[in-house]
């Protein structure tokens, strides 16, 4: 004789009905699936079902953590190239600028020493002085245009070479045409204005051009050491001697009339040096 099924009661009208029992046979209300035995085979089937949904999981969260470490190393790899090119680049570039540096510094130095009469010389001699001046524009260009070549997002340390350049340019065209007409005032404040820059460009060079960032205020912005009263007023970089370029063909007092207006108001400046060359140097207005 078999033994009578267990029973549950019917969730609806509390009766008792069979365990297996889907519909109550009083009240015919479904019964909640929780409360149907499961066959042996469903209960496997689920338990299979769970372990694999474990075992996707584990690989899932393992399969982040690997990519999240590939990631890290790449990362880490990527910055060391990164900060290894930064440090190539800034290592050519002190190289650039110290070698620059110590092949025009003795030419600036002697340039300072002939405007100061230290140093004597005949027309010809200064001619000589002039193309030397020019020879040395080559030094510094090759700095700019190597600074140049490396893509750095700030370019100012090439903009200044470039810049020096110019001024070394000025110098021949004041060595060969200009000296004699020059007042020795104005020969004593060129002088010192020449030997600051080789101050600033030779503390640097000693450095290795470790902090080629400061260099650009070094320069125009004046020394306490010196005399501030015979030095021209600091001009934003590169524009004054661009100015002083232009109108090196005038004579020295146009040159010193112009120089001054510029400090003051350098449109103005530039609007009458163009007049200048356009009407004549003798025609130049008197303001």
């Amino acid at each position: 004789m078999s033994e009578p099924e267990p029973t549950k009661t019917c969730f609806c009208c509390k009766f008792d009905i069979p365990v297996s029992a889907s519909v109550c046979g009083y009240c015919r209300e479904l019964q909640p699936l929780s409360s149907i035995p499961k066959a042996p085979e469903q209960i496997q089937l689920e338990a299979k079902t769970k372990r694999r949904l474990h075992i996707a999981a584990a690989a899932i969260i393992v399969s982040f953590g690997v990519t999240g470490l590939v990631t890290s190393v790449s990362d880490s790899v990527e910055k060391g190239k990164i900060s290894a090119e930064v440090d190539r680049k800034t290592k050519i570039e002190q190289q650039a600028c110290t070698e620059a540096a110590n092949g025009i510094l003795p030419g600036i130095s002697r340039y300072a020493d002939i405007m100061d009469g230290k140093i004597r010389t005949s027309a010809a001699e200064r001619k000589r002085e002039a193309a030397s001046l020019r020879r040395l524009t080559e030094t510094a260009n090759h700095a700019s245009a190597t600074i140049d070549a490396l893509g750095w997002g700030d370019l100012s340390t090439a903009k200044l070479w470039h810049q020096l350049s110019g001024m070394l340019i000025t110098d021949a065209q004041v060595m060969e045409s200009i000296y004699t007409k020059m007042k020795p005032s104005e020969r004593s404040s060129s002088a010192q204005m020449h030997r600051k820059l080789y101050a600033v460009l030779k503390k640097h060079a000693d450095e290795g051009f470790i902090h080629s960032a400061s260099l650009d205020s070094d320069l125009y912005v004046p020394s306490e050491t010196l005399s501030t009263s015979s030095l021209p007023a600091p001009a934003p970089a590169g524009s004054h001697f661009d100015f002083i370029r232009e109108t090196s063909d005038l004579p020295s007092s146009a040159q010193r009339a112009l120089d001054k207006i510029y400090k003051v108001d350098p449109a103005r400046a530039q609007e009458l040096s163009r007049e200048a060359h356009e009407a004549g140097v003798q025609n130049l207005p008197n303001r």
